[in-house]
């Protein structure tokens, strides 16, 4: 040993000694040949008006599963954290992912681990998939703060961890120069580091949900259907997101390489060849990386993601929705849903400057018509024509002025959200897959937002406020009434019983915890997340029969003449009969549901 290696040695020696005399802080053993000790910080957390608990809580908190992903290693899959040493501080959260509205730091392959203390044996373990669009947000956003959910199920361990995001995260060039798909490597990653050491956090490795909201929900479906992540979790959870969300995968990868070239283009790293454009924008600085991508979005203000997931033939082998239809998937208990007004989020897109405002935009029926080729996914004259007569409210079409702004929210709802988690709940279900489905109907006091906008009603995101636990002690202190914050109790036991057994009335229901249905067909049944926590059934199925059964014949199809009336017959047939029948069997089905 040399003089440097000897007082590295002696000084982590006396860290942790002083560490231990001082009792600062709870303290775990890693497995593995250097027996790494984490010393991690103490949290309290007391509630007596609604949990009635007062509990410690261990934190281990910027914990690196991955090297950082700098210089030669950026635009690479990530290469796993080597040794860390005797002694390793973690206390506090690191770096989020350099992303564009604030953030620049690439070492931000982080995550934390939560426990009770005492610790649990053998205990269940949740990963945290934050959401963002592939483009902003951090595990450790006081959004996804895990002690209400602690305090609820003690039995639980709770991890979260950062991904690349945006152009660091996602950039190909659609061949081995950059594949792209480097965020969904490091969600890989850190699973893995999960198998092999929340055992000594008091977690069961063959117990792990993932679990995720918006892009972190479409990053669970995807794990569902890649063969990397076979082995690395027992139960998923989808929070307004999936992988057969339009948004969720590009299958266009010459739209994707487009967005490369167009970065290359304005950071002056132009060429015919990938590999050296490739090695430009890696030794381009990230702060102009990012600037530019801002650049990027704020010039797409349509339903198009920059930076997103694509069919690399590794973690993602083909399109989602073929590998669907083939039961390619990860066939395992699952809990999915949507909020009855995501569509509200892409009327703000539409409209960013009512993002101030409390009232709602207005959108005229002319308005509608021109939006549809900028908010259609799979755009033809046909189809949007099809979108017309379903959605426009005809009783004041004959105004030209009336307000049509709640057809392009129930649009978008089914289009971009709804729909293809009814596809994705039906594939599952199919499969003998255990299923869960709920819509959240419960218009919150206060949005997520805060006061503005105050017209987003049950719209995109706004669960969360509830899953965490936001007005029950929670750091983001968010006002809710006395009946909201009942109502979070409600969903995070459900959440937390699901996560524990696959089940989210086990233990079983009670006067507290109404039973929740297991999805099957027919019965199609679901939990209406409320004040009431009522059940319903065939959620929107009208509409998203639409999307299911009739929209895709008209996804590849030109509009000439020749064509109009054979359409047009196709669809009035659609509308008047075979909705009709459907119509009439399903309420039939409902009224012996229904007999005494």
């Amino acid at each position: 040993m040399d003089k440097v290696q000897l007082f590295s040695f002696s000084v982590n020696i006396v860290i942790l000694i002083a560490g231990h005399a001082r009792g600062q802080g709870p303290q775990i053993t890693l497995p593995g040949p250097s027996n790494t000790v984490l010393r991690g910080t103490y949290v309290t957390f007391n509630e007596s008006e609604y949990l009635n608990v007062d509990i410690t809580i261990e934190a281990f908190l910027g914990i690196p599963y991955a090297e950082p992903p700098v210089g030669d290693l950026r635009f690479r899959n990530p290469v796993k954290k080597g040794d860390l040493g005797m002694f390793y501080l973690a206390d506090r959260d690191r770096s989020t992912c350099a992303q564009v509205n604030g953030g620049e730091n690439e070492d931000c392959l982080y995550l934390g681990v939560h426990t009770s203390s005492p610790r649990p044996r053998n205990a269940s373990v949740m990963v945290w998939l934050h959401g963002g669009a592939f483009t902003l947000g951090g595990g450790s956003w006081t959004a996804y703060d895990p002690y209400p959910l602690i305090a609820i199920s003690p039995d639980l361990i709770v991890v979260n961890i950062n991904y690349r995001l945006g152009v660091l995260g996602f950039l190909t060039t659609g061949d081995d120069a950059s594949v792209g798909n480097f965020g969904m490597h490091d969600q890989v990653m850190a699973l893995q580091w999960v198998q092999e050491n929340i055992a000594a956090f008091g977690g069961d490795p063959r117990r792990v949900t993932i679990m995720g909201e918006s892009a972190g929900a479409a990053s669970v479906g995807l794990h569902l259907l890649s063969p990397l992540s076979q082995g690395l979790f027992r139960h998923a959870i989808m929070e307004s997101g999936n992988a057969l969300c339009p948004w969720a995968v590009d299958t266009n990868i010459t739209r994707q390489v487009g967005f490369t070239k167009e970065i290359a283009d304005r950071v002056n790293c132009s060429t015919t060849d990938n590999e050296d454009l490739v090695e430009c924008l890696r030794n381009t600085d990230v702060i102009v990386l990012l600037r530019t991508q801002a650049l990027l979005v704020g010039q797409n203000l349509f339903n198009e993601l920059l930076f997103v997931p694509v069919v690399d033939g590794s973690f993602l082998p083909d399109i989602p929705i073929d590998m669907i239809k083939r039961e390619e998937f990860h066939k395992v208990p699952t809990l999915l849903g949507t909020n009855e007004d995501e569509g509200t989020l892409i009327a703000l897109r539409a409209y960013p400057i009512y993002l101030r405002r409390t009232d709602p935009p207005t959108m005229t029926i002319q308005e509608f018509r021109e939006s549809l080729p900028n908010y259609l996914y799979y755009y033809t004259p046909m189809l949007a024509s099809a979108v017309e007569q379903w959605y426009i409210d005809w009783s004041l079409a004959d105004n030209s002025s009336a307000d049509q702004l709640e057809a392009f929210v129930r649009l978008n709802t089914d289009q971009v959200f709804s729909c293809s988690t009814e596809i994705m709940a039906r594939a599952l279900e199919g499969s003998q897959a255990i299923v869960y489905r709920y819509e959240m109907t419960h218009d919150p006091s206060r949005s997520i937002w805060g006061d503005k906008p105050g017209w987003m009603r049950a719209g995109h995101g706004e669960e969360v406020q509830y899953v965490f636990g936001w007005g029950i002690k929670s750091r983001r202190n968010q006002p809710q009434t006395h009946e909201e914050k009942l109502m979070s109790i409600q969903v995070m036991q459900y959440w937390t019983n699901f996560i524990q057994n696959g089940d989210p009335n086990d233990p079983a229901p009670t006067n507290n915890l109404p039973f929740w249905p297991r999805y099957t067909i027919p019965d199609q049944e679901y939990k209406k997340l409320s004040l009431s926590m009522d059940n319903g059934r065939a959620m929107r199925m009208d509409s998203c029969s639409f999307w299911m059964n009739y929209a895709p014949t008209l996804y590849n199809q030109d509009s000439p003449e020749d064509m109009y009336q054979e359409w047009k017959q196709d669809y009035e047939h659609w509308r008047d009969v075979d909705m009709v029948e459907w119509n009439e069997v399903f309420n039939d089905y409902v009224n012996d549901c229904n007999a005494p």
